[in-house]
């Protein structure tokens, strides 16, 4: 999902162009994206926000497979990396807020970070019901391997340059090319990553955000834009950013938008009936009961 400053970004840029939101993605393949786009189905698909954060512990095999069994369609994975380099589903630099531990999980080492409880914070209804349940902090590996044809959704959350080349190897290692999309807040670590790992679709730099701005106010004809998904945020404040007429624009240059994050249904139902491609949701059960799909008991 993409961070706070590319949305203010985005947000100027929508009140630039009369609110109609415009792509910021660049997918860095060759050629424009087509009707093979996995992102774009022709259906809304249903995106828990780090595994449904409001049904599971975050970025755990718990909540992604619980969320995926519910009917749900793309692991959402925030990633840090550890003392030891290895990437792992999270989403803090301090270990505080979601375990029983402390400090930064960038002094951590993996088998620090094993050992830690990752249900041990999570609260619903006033208890915590999967504190000391063996909920632990899975490593993006073990995320791949658990899920090797789901589509993926990606955030660095460490902006460093020392994310870019595992993360590469593992999505190269797993043949992840056609389903994953990485993202990050960083304009320098994309592109870096898009250098290194030029088939995995990633977030956009600014530039790209002003270039698919100028195009849709001049109408440029010529504009062939190598991107597959958006991720705005559906409003910042007042201002909406995803509507019917931005749509339509960004599925004619194949793009699909998926909008982060949204926990109201008569929200959830507008996106869906004009025709958004993803929610990012913490509750993905409304979701799916908006969209009419049946929640397995």
């Amino acid at each position: 999902m993409s961070t706070l400053r590319r949305a203010v970004g985005a947000a100027l840029l929508a009140v630039a162009t009369a609110g109609v939101f415009t792509p910021s993605v660049n997918a860095a393949t060759t050629g424009t994206a087509t009707s093979t786009n996995p992102w774009h189905t022709g259906h809304t698909l249903v995106i828990p926000h780090g595994g449904g954060d409001g049904m599971y512990p975050e970025n755990t095999l718990l909540a992604y497979e619980k969320t995926m069994a519910m009917g749900a369609d793309v692991v959402d994975v925030d990633l840090q990396l550890t003392k030891d380099k290895v990437l792992v589903a999270f989403h803090d630099d301090s270990m505080k807020r979601t375990t029983n531990g402390t400090g930064s999980i960038r002094a951590l080492t993996l088998a620090d970070v094993k050992k830690l409880d990752a249900g041990f914070n999570f609260t619903i209804a006033g208890k915590q019901p999967f504190r000391g349940k063996s909920v632990t902090v899975p490593t993006l590996e073990e995320i791949l391997k658990r899920f090797p044809t789901t589509l993926l959704s990606l955030d660095f959350k460490n902006e460093s340059k020392e994310m870019i080349q595992p993360a590469c190897a593992l999505l190269t290692k797993y043949r992840r090319a056609g389903n994953t999309f990485v993202g990050s807040n960083n304009d320098a670590q994309i592109l870096s990553f898009r250098t290194v790992c030029p088939g995995i679709p990633t977030s956009a730099t600014m530039v790209d955000v002003y270039a698919s701005r100028d195009a849709r106010a001049s109408g440029d004809p010529n504009f062939r834009p190598d991107t597959v998904v958006d991720q705005p945020p559906y409003r910042i404040g007042t201002n909406t950013l995803v509507n019917a007429e931005g749509l339509a624009w960004s599925h004619s240059h194949g793009i699909a938008i998926l909008t982060w994050v949204v926990n109201d249904e008569k929200d959830m139902r507008h996106l869906v009936d004009i025709g958004v491609d993803g929610i990012y949701t913490s509750y993905p059960d409304k979701l799916l009961r908006v969209l009419g799909r049946p929640i397995p008991k």
